[in-house]
């Protein structure tokens, strides 16, 4: 058995706000390890956020998250990490220190089998006209909690670099993006519409062609919408998020499952 999670955004709002999240994963990671038991858990992308966040900072915050990982790792579930937009940066910083809470490796894509069903798994940013992985380092490099809360009420794009040839090309990036997508005002706000009034869906347009185009892959597993359900036609399963107080992941065996977590009491959707 398969689980696949996405969208925690552990650091995404003040600590009143995200306190119940964090409690309520927990619990979860909990459950898989002392009940559920899969053979393997996902996360598919933006479990941390950081874009609006340090990352040492909110890794250190979520030091018993990690840890619940590396236990749930020691009674024999492989625990895999698939990168999303939020999160992207992490693969650069996880070859740097040698806590526990980076024993699992950063992909940015996998696929994995359960009850003879090939399970693909991306974050699905990747089929998100708003976005461009290049920017995503960038915001990364310059947010601290400061920086942050803005991020958090207002989308920006700012560039910063550790020498003065990658400020340079930066700069050049953001010149060849506005002259091919529009002026910078045009640029931001096309990115506030990722988080607002594009809807996704399920869905996201493409990601029914990515199943067709790879024979050996059964169903695509993807996150980033916050809109949990499975698109049957497509071969689509989308994890939801634990956002808005609604709290969703896939059980994959023989066919994908979109459960809601319930505060312990998981039902199916």
């Amino acid at each position: 058995m398969i689980v696949a999670v996405s969208d925690v955004h552990l650091g995404v709002a003040d600590d009143a706000s995200s306190a119940p999240v964090k409690t309520e994963f927990g619990r979860f990671l909990d459950y898989l390890r002392e009940d559920l038991r899969p053979d393997h858990l996902v996360l598919n992308g933006d479990i941390e956020d950081l874009w609006r966040r340090d990352m040492r900072t909110l890794t250190r915050e979520n030091y018993d998250v990690f840890a619940s990982l590396s236990a749930l790792r020691d009674e024999g579930t492989e625990v895999h990490y698939v990168l999303g937009n939020h999160d992207w940066y992490a693969r650069h910083d996880a070859g740097t220190r040698s806590e526990p809470y980076y024993e699992t490796a950063y992909e940015t894509d996998l696929t994995l089998e359960s009850d003879g069903v090939a399970y693909a798994f991306l974050h699905g940013h990747q089929f998100d006209p708003v976005q461009r992985e290049w920017y995503f380092d960038k915001l990364a490099l310059v947010s601290d909690d400061a920086v942050g809360a803005t991020f958090s009420k207002k989308w920006a794009t700012v560039a910063d670099g550790d020498s003065r040839l990658d400020a340079v090309m930066t700069a050049g990036r953001l010149l060849y993006d506005r002259f091919r997508h529009g002026t910078w005002d045009d640029r931001v706000r096309e990115m506030d519409r990722c988080e607002t009034d594009i809807d996704l869906g399920v869905q996201p347009p493409g990601s029914g062609r990515y199943v067709e185009s790879r024979p050996e892959v059964d169903w695509l597993c993807l996150g980033h919408t916050h809109d949990g359900g499975i698109a049957s036609a497509a071969r689509v399963a989308n994890s939801g998020a634990w956002m808005e107080g609604r709290h969703t992941y896939l059980q994959l065996t023989d066919e994908p499952r979109l459960l809601e977590w319930n505060e312990g009491d998981p039902q199916e959707v």
